[in-house]
């Protein structure tokens, strides 16, 4: 009762006298403000602490969004790269034959061994993803190897700088074809099957031929770095590849629109089954088949 009396008692004195208790309620006020600035502060940190950490998600959300975008695009670019330089240099053997347009999937590399013996990475896409032994790897920059065996879950690929790989390529330049060979060194493919009087010089870009049917045509592959001869007087010519292997996080899986280059069955004696060792070369046969094509 005592403090409802009061209470009235200083109703009744503010309505009369509304001055005389002004400065009484300033400095209640003036006291009250710490005390109510600490309240309201915790809420408040909670508040923009949740923002902040819900844009930065967002952000980051965005981010590999953005960043699996420009990969595609990268991909798809390679090729009208090549048409590009290829035009300017008045040139027009691609014609009706180039076919732009293949279909990628993205994959992560979970693993690489690059070993002088074995270069290979594997990736965390396979069978259950529609991943197939043969099948063509590309990074945002150029060809970087093919698909040497398959798991439900995972697939191996072989790179491009691995001693038992070869890839049919062609001088962009002249359109002079050949095979280029891995080395067992992360930077460096070696083109032995072309003669002296062979037009090659150091800057041009070589692009897959399509030969064997292993790789889409006019994708690139390397450019070459290197043209001289041995004490034996054999040319010796050397390029650098153009994709970052084993360095790009994410690659893309080919699957062209030419029916020759969609999967082979995996009975078919060209292909190795995903259950044989990694340690065969997938694609040996074929690719002995090409270096003698290249020879004659």
């Amino acid at each position: 009762m005592l403090g409802v009396a009061i209470a009235i008692t200083l109703m009744v004195v503010d309505h009369r006298r509304h001055d005389s208790l002004q400065q009484l309620r300033d400095t209640v006020a003036i006291v009250n403000y710490p005390i109510q600035l600490a309240a309201e502060t915790p809420g408040d940190f909670i508040k923009w602490t949740s923002e902040s950490i819900s844009n930065y998600n967002h952000l980051l959300d965005e981010n590999r969004r953005l960043n699996k975008e420009n990969l595609l695009l990268q991909g798809g670019m390679q090729r009208f790269k090549a048409l590009e330089e290829e035009n300017q240099l008045l040139r027009d053997q691609l014609g009706a034959s180039l076919r732009v347009g293949e279909r990628v999937t993205l994959a992560e590399m979970t693993k690489v061994d690059l070993s002088p013996y074995r270069q290979q990475i594997w990736i965390n896409r396979g069978s259950n993803a529609g991943v197939f032994t043969g099948q063509a790897v590309i990074d945002a920059h150029a060809i970087m190897g093919q698909v040497i065996e398959v798991t439900p879950f995972r697939s191996a690929i072989l790179l491009i700088t691995d001693t038992l790989h070869s890839i049919p390529v062609q001088v962009l330049r002249t359109g002079l074809r050949t095979v280029a060979k891995g080395t067992g060194r992360i930077n460096n493919l070696e083109l032995p099957y072309l003669p002296r009087s062979a037009d090659v010089r150091v800057g041009d870009l070589l692009v897959s031929s399509g030969l064997g049917g292993r790789y889409p045509s006019d994708y690139p592959v390397a450019r070459i770095t290197s043209v001289g001869r041995d004490p034996n007087g054999a040319t010796t010519i050397a390029a650098a590849p153009l994709a970052r292997l084993a360095v790009d996080e994410q690659v893309m899986l080919v699957w062209s629109l030419d029916e020759k280059l969609q999967a082979v069955p995996v009975d078919e004696p060209a292909e190795e089954s995903a259950d044989e060792p990694v340690n065969e070369p997938a694609d040996e046969p074929a690719d002995e088949a090409e270096q003698g094509e290249s020879e004659e």
